[in-house]
Parts: C-alpha cells; sequence; structure tokens
C-alpha cells in the first residue's frame, strides 16, 4: 500500500468505480470512501509530483503536458453527419490523477461588482439565460 492508497486485486468486490479522480471524481471518492464503500478510481493520466509541474505555461500548452494530447488520444469532429470527420482538438481535459483541476491550479479571480448586476447593466444576451446573480458582495460579507 503507498501512501494514502489501497491496492485492490482484479478479484477484490468494491462498491463503486469512478472514471477520473478530477474536482468531482475525486471529491465523490472521498466522500464514498470515508462512508465505508470500498472504491476504486480509474484515472488515464500519471500521479504528478510537485517536480513534475513547471510555471512554463506556454511548454504545457504546446506540449500537452496536462491534458490530454491529440496524437495519443485523437479527437474527430463534423458539423453534420454527413461531413467527414476530421482530427480536430474537440475538448481538452486534465491527464493525470487530479484531473482537471491540474492544470485549472484552483485561481478563481474575484468578481468585480458588475459581475454580479450583468443582465441589469448590459442586457440580455439573445440565446442566453443570462440573469443576474442572486447575491451581491454585501450580502456575503457577514461570512
Amino acid at each position: 500500500m503507498t501512501a494514502g492508497r489501497v491496492q485492490f486485486q482484479t478479484s477484490d468486490e468494491v462498491t463503486s468505480l469512478l472514471f477520473g479522480s478530477g474536482a468531482a471524481g475525486g471529491i465523490l471518492a472521498k466522500e464514498l470512501s470515508t462512508n465505508g464503500f470500498r472504491v476504486v478510481v480509474l484515472e488515464q493520466g500519471p500521479y504528478l509530483h510537485e517536480s513534475d509541474f513547471s510555471h512554463d505555461e506556454l511548454k504545457i500548452l504546446q506540449e500537452d503536458l496536462l491534458t490530454n494530447h491529440p496524437k495519443l488520444q485523437p479527437n474527430t469532429f463534423r458539423k453534420t453527419p454527413d461531413d467527414k470527420a476530421k482530427p480536430q482538438r474537440a475538448l481538452v481535459y486534465g491527464r493525470a490523477v487530479g484531473g482537471t483541476s491540474n492544470h485549472f491550479t484552483a485561481n478563481f479571480w474575484r468578481f468585480h461588482e458588475i459581475d454580479f448586476i450583468e443582465r441589469s447593466k448590459v442586457g440580455p444576451a439573445p440565446g442566453s439565460t443570462l440573469t443576474d446573480w442572486p447575491i451581491t458582495y454585501a450580502d456575503l460579507e457577514p461570512y
């Protein structure tokens, strides 16, 4: 057993099998396992350590170091059923234990006041359901 990880035999019975260890899968695995369920999480990418990360954003992007690699996991795309599917990056997702949370890095930029009332300030966006937030920073201040 590695620190924090349980190794299962292929013959072991488990209660839950999760595909992906990103923000949703990782939390669900933790909650299920701490509530007595036997959980196995399958992840297509490697387990990365601090030394595997760099702050060279261009290199990470250009070499697909944290996301699916189009040559290893090709996607095809077509606009209509009659079109010929062409290789094209259709979806970018995290390819490592921790999923997309690895390249997302939990950066939440603080909202501006207008972000809460954008619909009121700029008007409707055709084809969308843009609405004002039901709260403001003033509502959150006591917490």
